[in-house]
């Protein structure tokens, strides 16, 4: 009985803690080179999660190939969300855009819903 109760305490527990998070999704693009353009986002959000979830493959790991920086994304918690074709002097490539689910504290999310609100009012000027 006990370890079952346990167990039904560190449930409610969990699903109290994922309840303060706010889901939010970021998206990726994956060039033809294998460059990760990971686009305003280094910008939105805070300083020790974009450090965290921002990683350059290329640099960090020495991966050149789309297709191995695609499975290296895919490994690490990012979706294959949609494909672009680019046709360049005759030789097409398909380029990635990947997405990843990510929970952000309230005050993370205010600063991220904040900084996406800076960012469009000083492209508008």
């Amino acid at each position: 009985m006990k370890p079952l109760l346990f167990a039904l305490l560190l449930c409610i527990g969990t699903s109290a803690l994922f309840a303060q998070g706010q889901k939010t999704v970021i998206y990726s693009n994956i060039t033809y080179q294998g460059k990760v353009d990971y686009g305003d986002l280094k910008k939105l959000l805070p300083d020790s999660l974009a450090a965290k979830l921002l990683i350059d493959p290329k640099k960090a790991y020495n991966l050149r190939q789309p297709d191995h920086v695609l499975l290296w994304m895919t490994t690490n918690g990012w979706k294959l969300v949609g494909t672009n074709s680019n046709v360049m002097s005759g030789s097409s490539f398909i380029g990635y855009l990947m997405s990843k689910e990510i929970y952000l504290d309230s005050a993370a999310y205010a600063l991220y819903v904040n900084n996406l609100m800076n960012i469009e009012v000083k492209k508008k000027k």
